[in-house]
């Protein structure tokens, strides 16, 4: 698995991009019809409100995080910085993000902590606090080529004993996300 370095400017571009991306499908999806953000798949399963409540759970711990590390004094970096991906961060990462053509290559049992129905449900706000999640990414994208993105850490959603550097903590929820919106847009051509 290759962990060449990635210049921060390049990084924070593609970032930002699948962030606006997933933002304005969210606002697309946020204007259909109830009945359809509510239906359940053939068998079972989450319905798209639930979706999006899971990735609010999930990638909200990234967020935060990232928020409480950069709010600490740190080292900084200079112009033409880059990231080297850690090797956890950059697993995770990859058996997170879809394959060509939408397969999901690597399938995992959702934790408890982000089940939407054992945690307090979803609703048409997971929605609207989706897109202040994704908005609070991109704030903290702008304040990234400032900081060191291999020295700041933050603790990984399965607790202190996994923690990722701070790039790998954006890519991470990222890619979990784009794994997700496929989900819903099976949910939704149903």
């Amino acid at each position: 698995m290759a962990r060449e370095p990635i210049p921060v400017d390049r990084l924070v571009s593609e970032l930002s991009a699948a962030l606006h991306q997933q933002i304005e499908r969210a606002r697309s999806i946020a204007r259909l019809p109830a009945d359809t953000l509510l239906r359940r798949p053939p068998g079972g399963g989450w319905n798209a409100l639930e979706v999006f409540e899971h990735m609010n759970l999930s990638s909200g711990i990234y967020r935060r995080g990232l928020e409480r590390a950069f709010a600490r004094p740190g080292p900084a970096t200079g112009r033409g910085a880059t990231f080297r991906p850690g090797r956890i961060g950059e697993f995770a990462t990859q058996a997170m993000r879809p394959r060509p053509g939408g397969r999901i290559a690597w399938r995992m049992r959702t934790l408890k902590l982000f089940d939407p129905a054992r945690q307090h449900g979803a609703t048409d706000e997971s929605i609207t606090r989706f897109i202040a999640l994704c908005e609070g990414f991109l704030r903290l994208l702008e304040q990234a080529p400032g900081k060191d993105l291999e020295a700041v850490r933050v603790t990984s959603s399965l607790g202190p004993v996994i923690r990722f550097k701070a790039g790998d903590a954006f890519r991470f929820p990222i890619a979990h996300q784009e794994r997700h919106f496929l989900q819903i847009e099976r949910l939704l051509a149903a």
